[in-house]
């Protein structure tokens, strides 16, 4: 399975999370992004997808 790279505002690190585990969402302005939660701290991450990440998380 792929996986999606997004950064902890509140650790200040990487967090590689499963594609299974993350959600797509559509902003207002119709912009696709991508939230999950961290696993070490429980917090929300969240980030803007651009046009091949989305293809990669459809597959």
């Amino acid at each position: 399975m792929a996986s999606v790279k997004f950064f902890s505002l509140k650790t200040k690190k990487h967090v590689v999370i499963d594609s299974s585990k993350v959600k797509v969402v559509t902003l207002k302005n119709g912009r696709k992004a991508a939230e999950a939660i961290d696993p070490e701290t429980g917090i929300k991450l969240f980030k803007f997808l651009s046009a091949a990440e989305l293809k990669e998380l459809n597959q």
